[in-house]
């Protein structure tokens, strides 16, 4: 049970209250400051009105843009899963039920969290890539990623405003696109990973298609 998905969410999420509360402990209007400034940067960018609604594939497609995004949903979440606890709490309401009661909100936060790094490395690793072919191939794996978890929490970033129904549409044609400029090279790009025929096992996992 300790090993389960949700309780090592619970353990990221309860890291996270804790790295925010110290935020803004100490020298607290300094770092509260830095923190809102932050996060207005990241509004200002994504809330344009163009912006919001831009279908263009270079910007569809943009590493700065996909990170935005993914900072900002986890930025967000923080904050609301902290003040969702700290109102219960100010109503007495025991700390363990106080959590119990926000622990679909922060398992959320933690998964957007992990999502967040996830990106963070990959762009890094895309960077680091050994030629431009492999860097191509990569780029736009990494953007799939980060486009499938944005359709994903689609309703979220509706909601938020940092979408509009236009440009929520157009990333969802654009994952169907990435898909198949992506297929030729899945085999390779699973065969990175050394797994055995065995593991893979069907045939259509081997570019094999049964009569």
């Amino acid at each position: 049970f300790e090993g389960s998905n949700p309780v090592l969410l619970q353990l990221v999420a309860k890291g996270l209250l804790t790295e925010y509360r110290h935020q803004f402990t100490g020298n607290k209007f300094f770092g509260i400051v830095k923190f809102l400034t932050k996060q207005a940067a990241v509004v200002l960018s994504e809330q344009n009105p163009l912006t919001t609604r831009n279908v263009d594939v270079s910007h569809l497609r943009d590493p700065e843009f996909h990170l935005s995004a993914l900072r900002y949903r986890e930025d967000a979440l923080l904050v609301s899963a902290a003040r969702r606890l700290k109102s219960r709490l100010d109503k007495k309401i025991d700390s363990f039920q106080a959590f119990n009661e926000v622990q679909d909100h922060l398992c959320t936060m933690a998964m957007a969290h992990i999502e967040r790094k996830i990106l963070e490395s990959f762009q890094k690793a895309v960077e680091k890539a050994p030629n431009a072919e492999v860097k191509t191939v990569l780029r736009k794996l990494c953007a799939l990623f980060a486009l499938t978890r944005i359709e994903k929490d689609s309703g979220w970033f509706l909601e938020s405003g940092l979408l509009e129904p236009v440009k929520s549409k157009a990333i969802r044609l654009e994952v169907l696109k990435l898909c198949a400029e992506i297929r030729p090279q899945a085999r390779a790009l699973v065969d990175a990973f050394n797994f055995t025929d065995k593991i893979l096992s069907a045939p259509i996992a081997l570019g094999e298609v049964p009569a």
